[in-house]
């Protein structure tokens, strides 16, 4: 039975599209990339959707996204020498949450290796504290998603 996300991940043209290299750490014992290397991998997307959205230098920015949940589906291996990018898109914002979906694609196959939904929250680094998603994010997250937020 195939699991149902909020976007066909088989059709939804994905804004942003990060190439992986599976490098030779990523693999463990049964020949795979680990599943800790694909958490970074999810990472690697969001962080350039990010820098879409709030700047190359987001992680220096006051005014930034973290992750304040996640989950994550393994469908298939990946392997060392599989040739996989990340495809990120943003589902949904509220008041001061974006709803971010992230799926691991092997590009010569097409098959769907992984897929990480995460939650992350507008916060200052200044007051330790959430914040709204301004306009301005709305707006540059409806620029990548092609749609209103």
């Amino acid at each position: 039975m195939k699991k149902e996300y909020a976007v066909d991940i088989d059709t939804y043209r994905f804004g942003v599209v990060t190439p992986i290299q599976v490098r030779f750490n990523d693999i463990d014992g049964f020949g795979h990339a680990n599943n800790n290397a694909m958490q970074t991998y999810f990472d690697l997307g969001r962080a350039e959707y990010l820098s879409r959205v709030v700047g190359l230098d987001f992680y220096k920015q006051d005014e930034t996204l973290l992750i304040v949940s996640y989950t994550t589906d393994f469908m298939e291996q990946v392997r060392y020498g599989d040739k996989v990018e990340v495809r990120t898109a943003v589902y949904g914002i509220g008041r001061r949450s974006v709803k971010i979906l992230t799926a691991l694609v092997n590009t010569v196959t097409g098959r769907t290796c992984a897929v990480s939904d995460a939650v992350m929250s507008g916060f200052s680094k200044a007051t330790q504290q959430s914040i709204e998603i301004s306009s301005e994010w709305r707006r540059k997250i409806g620029e990548i998603e092609g749609r209103e937020f």
